[in-house]
């Protein structure tokens, strides 16, 4: 038989659930999947149009576009429940053709791609503004942050490419190329962009592609004998056994967030590195000035790390920190509150 189009999909993966918005007979739902169980329940019945979804775990909510009418952005809490319009296009062209929506929540901002601009607002939809105007006679599929370096990509089937324009505005730029790109997703942990191909108007099928954040290294990840523009990248693995599994070594660097964030004056940074090299980790503030170097050059075993920052003699604001290998540098923002 025939499955209703799934047109998007976000994952908590520490609760262990996956979202995503579907093609009803009538309207649109958002159903809800347990990724151990799989079990699945539909917690909206109501949404009229519902394409790309976002999650905001730690505040509980959940954000999706409706491309009905001027186009909307709705907000619910995670178990469907005291959905609202978010913001309403009706009157204005800030929603027009939107089929996407992602969220930047450390800024308490969302993103959208509308025909015509890459647009932003405050999480509770106020001072809407838009960010960068673009060229596009095809309504953008899809958007998805890297906010490490602050850059929102998007998916540009009008140009057959891969574009992004920085959160500071600007005109937008070509990362790669893609055939009819229809859905994309970044992946912090790899540094890597995931996009979907879709070959209907040229054969059949489709395809996932990954590169790297700048768009070179590009390859080919599987072919699709079917695509709709839905994509999320995952390493989540089913639980199988109650046996405890052997512990198993990174196979790369990956800098994680420091937590708690914002933080007063401790937090404690993470990280993971695949074999033995010569680590550094340090704090630099928004103008470039290094305050403080928690790891300097020192050689260390393959596996987890894990440092404390004592913020203690520093005033509040923004920082920077610089995790640096061999195999390249990582870069994260934290926010110390006093």
């Amino acid at each position: 038989g025939t499955v209703n189009p799934i047109y998007g999909v976000a994952a908590d993966t520490s609760a262990g659930y996956v979202y995503w918005t579907q093609k009803k007979t009538f309207g649109a739902g958002i159903f809800k999947a347990d990724l151990d169980s799989l079990s699945t329940e539909e917690i909206n019945s109501e949404a009229e149009s519902a394409r790309g979804i976002a999650l905001d775990t730690q505040a509980g909510f959940m954000y999706w576009a409706e491309n009905v009418n001027a186009g909307k952005i709705m907000k619910a809490k995670l178990d469907g429940s005291e959905a609202e319009v978010l913001i309403d296009g009706e009157g204005s062209e800030n929603t027009n053709g939107i089929l996407d929506v992602a969220l930047d929540t450390e800024n308490e901002h969302i993103y959208w791609v509308r025909t015509g601009a890459i647009m932003r607002s405050n999480l509770d939809g106020t001072e809407i503004e838009a960010v960068a105007e673009i060229t596009s006679y095809i309504q953008p599929g899809s958007i998805a942050l890297d906010k490490v370096n602050e850059f929102a990509y998007y998916t540009d089937t009008s140009n057959d490419e891969i574009r992004r324009v920085a959160f500071s505005g600007g005109e937008a730029e070509t990362v790669t190329d893609a055939e009819s790109p229809v859905a994309i997703h970044i992946d912090v942990a790899t540094n890597s962009i995931f996009w979907v191909e879709d070959y209907l108007y040229s054969g059949e099928g489709g395809a996932i592609y990954r590169s790297e954040i700048d768009g070179s290294e590009k390859s080919l990840v599987k072919e699709l004998s079917w695509t709709r523009g839905a994509l999320f990248v995952s390493s989540w693995s089913l639980a199988t056994s109650s046996e405890p599994e052997p512990a198993m070594l990174p196979t790369m660097v990956k800098l994680s967030k420091n937590y708690p964030n914002p933080f007063n004056p401790q937090t404690k940074i993470e990280y993971e590195i695949p074999e033995v090299t010569e680590v550094s980790l340090e704090v630099y503030n928004v103008v470039g000035q290094k305050v403080r170097s928690l790891v300097n050059d020192e050689v260390q075993a393959s596996g987890s790390h894990e440092v404390t920052f004592d913020a203690s003699n520093l005033t509040t604001g923004v920082y920077l920190y610089r995790l640096s290998t061999k195999f390249g540098t990582q870069v994260k923002k934290m926010t110390l509150i006093k």
